[in-house]
């Protein structure tokens, strides 16, 4: 009787530890993909990013005009309650709405209506240089 009870104890326990093993597997292969889709997220196909950009500002130039000189920095809002939270400005936006930043303002843009939703001036001030400290005269 007692080796019957320890074949099935032994029996149970290779079934458990392969059935861990299998899931543990399952889980792994699951976070590689989540993994490379992070990344494929995070750093995007810059050329496809500039292209979309590049069709955003111009749109939004078709509504005002947009200072060339430096290229506007052009964001999609993802999480726009968390935003909303900071800065009353995106209380018009809505997520899948663009940000576009130029050195003069920034501009809430709908694609889906394609309408400026609001504007506001920026001051971007460009780093200044560190200076050694002063010696002791």
């Amino acid at each position: 009787m007692r080796k019957i009870l320890s074949f099935i104890f032994v029996a149970g326990l290779i079934v458990l530890v392969f059935t861990l093993e299998n899931r543990r597997q399952a889980a792994q292969k699951q976070l590689e993909q989540l993994t490379v889709r992070l990344e494929q997220l995070q750093t995007g196909n810059t050329s496809q990013n500039r292209e979309a950009a590049r069709q955003v500002i111009e749109k939004v130039s078709a509504h005002m005009r947009i200072a060339t000189d430096v290229e506007p920095t052009v964001a999609t809002i993802v999480n726009v309650e968390e935003l909303r939270k900071n800065n009353a400005f995106y209380n018009k936006a809505e997520n899948g709405d663009h940000l576009v930043v130029t050195t003069e303002r920034a501009i809430l843009y709908d694609p889906d209506e394609d309408i400026i939703l609001d504007v506001i001036p920026v001051q971007l001030q460009p780093a200044e240089p560190a200076t050694a400290p002063a010696e002791p005269k």
